[in-house]
C-alpha cells in the first residue's frame, strides 16, 4: 500500500489530498512497458459534452484544440473465458485515422477518478477485427503475455463498441502534461442502445500526478463532475449480458 500527500491549489484555496493505492507487481517486464494512469468523469449530458469539447482553460491549464477520431472497439476472450478469470481485458481498437492497436489491460486499480493499470498496447495492420484471433497472430509482446492465460487457445470477440473522441492535448505552459478526451459511447445489442458522455484525461510521460490531481479538482471544484468508478468494458459487459 502507497500513501501520497500533496498539496493542491484551487481559485486561492489550498487542499490537502491525500491519495491510498495499491502498488503493482511490476516485475513482468512487458507490463512495465506502461502504467496507464488517468481520471475519468461522467458527463451528464450532450451538452455538457459540448461545452467540454471547446472550454479553453481548466485552472492554470490550456487544451489545445481537438482531434475528433470515430472508435471501434472489439474486446476478445476464450472460449472458457480465461483472459475474464484473470481480469484481463484484450482489445482491438480500429481508428478512423487508420491506425489499428491491440492493447492488454492488467486489472485496474480505483481510487475516486484515479484508475491505474499496467497496459501494453502495440500497432497492428489488421485491416478489420479479425472473427478468432490466435496469439502466433499477434506481436511477440502480447504473445508472451498471453500465454499463461490462454494456453494455445484461440481468442474470440465478445462484443463491439462505438465512440467518437474528442481529443486535446492539455498543456502546463508548452509542456504537455496529459491527454484531454470528451467521448461519445454507443452500446448497442440487438434492438437495444445506450449512449452516455464521458471524460477522460490520461497523464502523459511529461505530466505528474500532482498535475493531475489539480486538474481533478478544479474539474470537481468548477464543473461539479462526478468520478466514473467503472471502466466502458465493465459496462458494456452488462449491458450486453442482458440481451443473452
Amino acid at each position: 500500500m502507497t500513501i501520497v500527500m500533496y498539496c493542491v491549489i484551487s481559485n486561492g484555496v489550498r487542499y490537502l489530498i491525500v491519495s491510498e493505492y495499491e502498488t503493482f507487481d511490476m516485475t513482468n517486464q512487458a507490463l512495465c512497458k506502461k502504467l496507464e494512469v488517468e481520471a475519468k468523469f461522467a458527463i451528464p449530458d450532450a451538452r455538457t459534452a459540448r461545452v467540454l469539447q471547446l472550454v479553453a482553460r481548466i485552472g492554470e491549464f490550456t487544451l489545445d484544440p481537438a482531434e475528433t477520431l470515430r472508435v471501434r472497439d472489439t474486446f476478445y476472450d476464450t472460449r472458457t473465458r480465461a483472459l475474464r478469470g484473470a481480469r484481463n481485458v484484450l482489445r482491438v481498437r480500429q481508428r478512423s485515422d487508420g491506425r489499428t492497436l491491440v492493447a492488454l489491460k492488467a486489472p485496474t486499480k480505483q481510487r475516486g477518478a484515479i484508475h491505474r493499470r499496467p497496459e501494453t498496447e502495440v500497432a497492428v495492420n489488421f485491416e478489420r477485427a479479425p472473427r478468432k484471433l490466435s496469439r502466433e497472430n499477434l506481436p511477440p509482446r502480447l504473445d508472451k503475455l498471453l500465454a499463461p492465460m490462454c494456453n494455445d487457445a484461440s481468442l474470440h470477440p465478445l462484443f463491439a463498441t462505438m465512440q467518437t473522441r474528442h481529443i486535446r492535448a492539455v498543456r502546463q505552459g508548452r509542456r504537455v502534461i496529459g491527454e484531454w478526451s470528451v467521448d461519445r459511447v454507443e452500446f448497442r445489442a440487438g434492438t437495444r442502445r445506450q449512449v452516455f458522455y464521458e471524460l477522460e484525461i490520461e497523464l502523459k510521460k511529461s505530466g505528474t500526478e500532482v498535475e493531475l490531481a489539480e486538474l481533478v479538482e478544479a474539474l470537481r471544484q468548477s464543473w461539479k463532475l462526478k468520478p466514473q468508478a467503472r471502466g466502458k468494458f465493465q459496462r458494456a459487459q452488462e449491458f450486453m449480458s442482458h440481451n443473452e
